[in-house]
Order: C-alpha cells, then structure tokens, then sequence
C-alpha cells in the first residue's frame, strides 16, 4: 500500500501518485477518503441505510476488471443502495450525447492492465474551476458484489462506481450524495448554468414548452425531470400507480415527433437511474400505441422492449405527471426563454465573482419588513452595458445572471435570489435606501421567487445602462458564500460597488461629536496619583488610570486588557517611548470618552457590543470611509466567533485605524510635493514599526 508522505491531502495529484506508486511498486491507498468508514458518512454521521460495507478493490471482485467495457452508454450507470438517483441520471445525461466533455470528466486514458497502481482521477467543475480529484480504487460491497453505483450487466466495468465515489469525496462523503438535484450534478459535471422549470403550476407552463424542450435539447442542453412527493411522506422514493417514482429523478436522453396518419404526436424519452421499473401508461413498452406503430418508426425510435428502465411517453403525460424539468445549459444562448431561431452558437463574455453574505456586514436579507434598510448592506455588483447585440432588434442587450450558493458541508437550508436596478443617475456608489428614495434608480427584474435550488439563473434583454445586481438571501444575517456570473454578448464593464470604489477617498482625523468633558483637575489628579516619578504612565499605571477616571466620571469602570494598554499607548505615544504625559494623557482620556458615547448611542439593543452594520454606522459618522473589506477583517481580528466588538475593542480599533489615516496622511503630503497624488511614500523601516503598531501595539 503506498501512503504519499510528504504531501498534504490538497497537494496530491495524478501524476505525483502514479509516478511514486511505480517507483516503489505499491498501490495508491487515499489518505484524504480512505477505505474506511468515515468515507461513508458526511460529517462522521453513521447511517444505517449502508448496512455492512466491505472495502475491495476492483481485482478483489472480479478476475479482469476493466475500467470501460465496449462503448461508453446511459445502460453504464445502474443506481445502488444509495439515494443518489439525481446523481446516476446526470451522469447518464452527460454520456448520452456529449461525448467530449463527458472524456473531460471521465479520463478514458485509464486501466487495471498496464502500469496500475490503483489510482484514478477524474475532473468536476467545482464553482468556478476545474478541479481534479483523484481516488484508490476501494469500492464499498456487501462483501461479494458492489453496493453502489455500477453496471449491473457487466460486473466486470468500474468507470461509473469509481466516478461516484470521486464525487462522493468531493462532497464529502457518500452520504452528501443523497438527495440532490439533477442540474447541480449536470453543472458539476459541464460547468454549464441550471435552468428549473416547474410545471407543478399547470395553468403557468409556456404554450410552446414543447418546442421549446426540443431546441433546447437539439442545442447541447442537457435535460432531467422529477415528480415531488408528498412533503409529510416519510420514505425518500414513492412507487405510484403507473410505474413512476415520486422523489426521483429521470434523465430525457430523446424527444420525437412521431407522425400518426393525418396527425403527429409528440414523444419524449426517459429513463429511471435505476436500469428498472418503468412508465406502464401510455406509449409504454408494452402499451397499444407501441404496437400499433409501423416496424419503420419504431426502429427510427430504437424501441426496444426490455425492463432496462428506458421508455418513452407523449408530451402530455410528461408535462401533468412531472412536477419539474431541470437543465443544464452548454451554451447561455440555450436558455429557454430566449431560444434563437437558428441552432448557431453565441461566444460569450463571462465575468465571475466571489463573494459572501456576513452576519453584521454583509447577510442583510431580501428587505421585508421590518429590516427594509440592511437589504442596502448585501454585496453590489454593477455593469455597464454599452453595445447592443447583433441579432438583437428591440437594441436590447443580452444579460444572464447565474447566482450559485457555495453549500457549506455540502448541505444548504438558504434560500436564495437576486434583483437588477438600472442607475438613472449612475455615481457609482453603493444603493442604500437613502438614493433609492431619490429616484436614481429603478427596479428593473428579479430572479423571481427567492429559491432553494443552489443556482438561481435568470436571463434578461435590457436597455444600454448601468445597472446594478444585488444578490441576496431570503432571511437577514443568513450566511454563506456564493459565486455570480454575468453573461453578456458584448464585452461589458463590470466590477464591486463598495465606498472605495472607484477612487479612493482622502484620510483625514474624523471629526467627533461634542460630549461633556471631564474637568482638567480630576484628569491631573488621577495621572499624579498613578504616574511614576518621571511623570509619564506606562501601559499598566495607563489601565488602573482608565478604571479610575472612568469609575470617577461615567460611574462605571471600563475594563482593559493589559495588550489593549500597550496598543493605546503604542497610539498616542508618537515618540514612541511607550509612555504618555500629562497632555497626551488628556487627549487619550477626551477620545475615550467621545468614543463610549458613540458606541452608546449605536448599541441600539444594549448588548455591549456592536456588529459589523453598526460599526460601518459609527465609522461613516466619525467621518471615516471604511469598505467591507476592512469591516470584516476588523471583526475577524477582533469580534471572535460572534463577530461582534466590545467597547474595549472597538476604541481600539478607532485609535490604531485614525493613527494609521494619520501617517498616511502626512506620508502623502511629503509624496504630494514629488507631483503624486493619493500616494503615500514609506521607508522600509517606517513600514516595520507601522506594521508592529498596528498589529501589535507597540
């Protein structure tokens, strides 16, 4: 067995294994998913489901495994004891009809004869990039035959089991393929954007969905369908009268319009993951309507009568028996909404996005009442659209927004949506509810209702314009990290609206409210009474000086850490002694005092802490322009886990982010006479002491 030393999990690959496997004549055992239990369970959650599993390589099962046996087929794929019927009918789609992107994920390259070592790879696109996973080739089985995914007539083939289980590790697990949903297989697997169409709504399905299905299907789409069960049914897959499963997914690997006399019906043709069990209604194997057709137009269907779990059904059928259809487009041109007239193809400019929603900076929700002003604190993206598309004769121009949720663990309970606002009076800056309510911008579309599904795509024909993409989740302070990508036909500017952006803004010592002061005859009294014999204070005389004075003039001590000490006097010691005077004693004493009313005043539920939305409240009324950047790494350096700043931290933030606004400032203007503007000049020595002041305090 060979265990790679020397690398972590993340650093290994293919080719580093397969070579250090031939140099030492070993087989590849994966440290990063082992052949072992964990494997098997997502989060260390053991499921019963899974019964007794025995981990064998594949020569352990049969006498001459083969990786692909013959051509690759849908017939590959026959689901096991595992709910991951959307997964095995994706992957059934993929080796249907897009043979060269299926070889991209499925390396045909790959054998049990010559030069194995017992390690295979495969590729997914995995938000945003191609990523290679790489697996031993362990299979979980009851001890005899395969438990999962496989090929149920040639046992001898392993492609399709060994392709699960690197999907498996990529979401953490075999048991983080239970339950998903066909699209976010098919993007998985293409890096195409997901289009859902419901159809449990009869009254709302398109009048040409028909048609539209067909050319979306003759563009490159790949295309799955499910039926819901119901919500308080407790097993995962339900059996229905006619042979269909409700909680299960299908893939459509054909459609055909079949001519019957004077008239012509419209078929589609499915098939269930599980290679068995299949429609008994109508154009069934075995229905009338099968057998009355002519010999000829069954052999154009490829009708064969088998339960190998393929069948074919008319379009009526599908459409009031099916409650979804979901895709995966290869081109953004094969949306359905706005399918062309002809079948060519579109090369588009596509701008990718990484982002998140934080709690307190950044989760502000969809903006229903009562908490309409946080939805301005979501994440805002804005481009420009400048030239109008070619075919286009309305001078519109072609936007699809793809808006995918980034599932953390592999699971996700948030629901997720976006709007698009056209500037009237483009600034550039961040919407807030303030510029709203003056008109300089306009709604313009939703993605609709806010979704579960992981990705949320929309595709719209908009006027030349700014405009401006909000992504958000349904509920305020919901977390979690997403990917936006913009398609356009043209080239497009695009980029992140925050308060830096596009110029930056010129530091200065932000002004502070007026708050009554303490008289100068207590502040003397207090340093006399706790400085040393040189009259200065040092860190620890500056702590039991601040419990006194505080204790004295608010009623209330204000407790320091003894490295919160350092950092002040670290702040208002400029000759860096690290001790203060008398005068600079006075103005540390004023600016604490100004900075507890503030906080006081924006700790709106009297917590002693403040979030990242009331701190950016108290930055912009201190004058200071502070993105969200900076807001989040201020909470992660001193908010902990609940991203939250006490008074404490929060006066020292204020001090270290004004003294830093101070050098920069007086840097700047030595740079200024040199002809540079919005620059500041440091020495490498003057960057060292800066870098210790701020992150150390000293």
């Amino acid at each position: 067995m060979a265990h790679i030393r020397g690398y972590g999990t993340h650093q290994l690959n293919y080719a580093t294994v397969r070579d250090h496997c031939l140099k030492t004549g070993s087989l590849f055992v994966d440290p990063g998913f082992p052949p072992e239990e964990r494997s098997l369970y997502l989060n260390g959650q053991r499921d019963r489901q899974f019964g007794r599993v025995v981990w064998k390589r594949p020569r352990e099962i049969c006498s001459r495994p083969r990786f692909v046996v013959g051509n690759i087929d849908r017939h590959d794929l026959d689901q096991g004891y595992i709910g991951d019927c959307w997964f095995v009918a994706a992957a059934a789609t993929l080796c249907t009809s897009h043979r060269n992107i299926f070889e991209r994920v499925v390396p045909l390259d790959q054998t049990f004869d010559t030069e194995y070592t017992g390690v295979f790879r495969f590729n997914f696109w995995w938000y945003g990039d191609w990523k290679e996973v790489i697996v031993d080739d362990y299979l979980p089985t009851d001890g005899t035959k395969l438990i999962f995914c496989r090929n149920r007539e040639s046992k001898d083939e392993f492609w399709s089991a060994l392709l699960e289980k690197a999907y498996a590790k990529l979401r953490g697990g075999y048991s983080g393929l239970v339950g998903g949903k066909i699209q976010d297989g098919l993007v998985d697997f293409t890096g195409g954007i997901s289009e859902v169409i419901d159809l449990s709504n009869k009254d709302k399905i398109p009048r040409k969905f028909f048609y539209l299905l067909y050319k979306s299907i003759s563009m490159n789409s790949m295309v799955g369908a499910s039926i819901h069960k119901h919500p308080n049914e407790k097993d995962p897959e339900i059996e229905l009268t006619n042979g269909l499963y409700a909680g299960h997914a299908y893939s459509i690997t054909a459609i055909k319009k079949v001519p019957l006399g004077r008239y012509s019906v419209s078929l589609i043709r499915l098939r269930n993951p599980w290679g068995k069990n299949e429609w008994t209604g109508r154009w069934s194997d075995r229905s009338e309507e099968i057998e009355t057709l002519p010999p000829a137009v069954r052999n154009e269907l490829r009708f064969k009568r088998a339960n190998d779990g393929e069948f074919w059904m008319c379009y009526e059928d599908l459409i009031n028996i099916f409650d979804e259809i979901q895709m995966c487009h290869l081109q953004p041109d094969a949306l359905t909404k706005e399918i062309a007239d002809d079948e060519g193809t579109t090369s588009w400019n596509v701008t990718i996005y990484h982002d998140a929603w934080k709690k307190g900076i950044s989760a502000g929700g969809c903006g229903n009442p009562p908490n309409e002003n946080l939805y301005w604190k979501n994440p805002q993206f804005f481009i420009t659209l400048t030239d109008t598309d070619e075919k286009n004769p309305n001078a519109e121009c072609t936007l699809i927004v793809s808006l995918t949720e980034k599932e953390y663990n592999n699971q996700s309970d948030i629901c997720i949506g976006f709007a698009v606002y056209k500037l009237i009076s483009p600034d550039m800056k961040p919407l807030d509810g303030e510029r709203a309510s003056r008109n300089s911008m306009r709604l313009t579309e939703r993605s609709g209702q806010y979704e579960y599904n992981r990705e949320v795509t929309r595709r719209f024909e908009l006027t030349p314009g700014v405009y401006v993409i909000i992504p958000s989740t349904f509920h305020p302070h919901a977390e979690a990290k997403f990917l936006l990508r913009l398609f356009t036909e043209k080239r497009a500017e695009s980029g992140v609206l925050d308060i830096d952006n596009p110029r930056p803004v010129s530091p200065n010592r932000p002004p502070v409210p007026h708050v009554i002061t303490p008289t100068c005859d207590l502040i003397t009294e207090l340093f006399l009474q706790y400085s040393g014999k040189d009259k200065r204070l040092d860190y620890k005389e500056v702590r039991s000086f601040i419990l006194a004075a505080s204790s004295e003039e608010m009623g209330e001590e204000i407790k320091f850490s003894k490295e919160a000490c350092r950092s002040l006097v670290a702040c208002m010691a400029r000759n860096r002694s690290g001790l203060l005077d008398i005068n600079e004693t006075r103005k540390m004493w004023r600016e604490i005092t100004v900075y507890k009313s503030l906080f006081k005043h924006f700790d709106n539920n009297n917590t002693g802490t403040v979030d990242g939305t009331e701190l950016q409240n108290m930055f912009t009324k201190l004058g200071l322009q502070v993105d969200k950047i900076l807001i989040q790494c201020i909470l992660r350096r001193y908010g902990g886990r609940g991203s939250t700043l006490s008074l404490d931290a929060f006066i020292i933030v204020i001090f270290k982010l004004i003294l830093m606004f101070e050098l920069f400032q007086e840097h700047r203007e030595k740079t200024k006479r040199g002809g540079l503007e919005d620059v500041a000049q440091f020495t490498r020595s003057e960057v060292k002491i800066i870098y210790y002041l701020y992150l150390f305090g000293y």
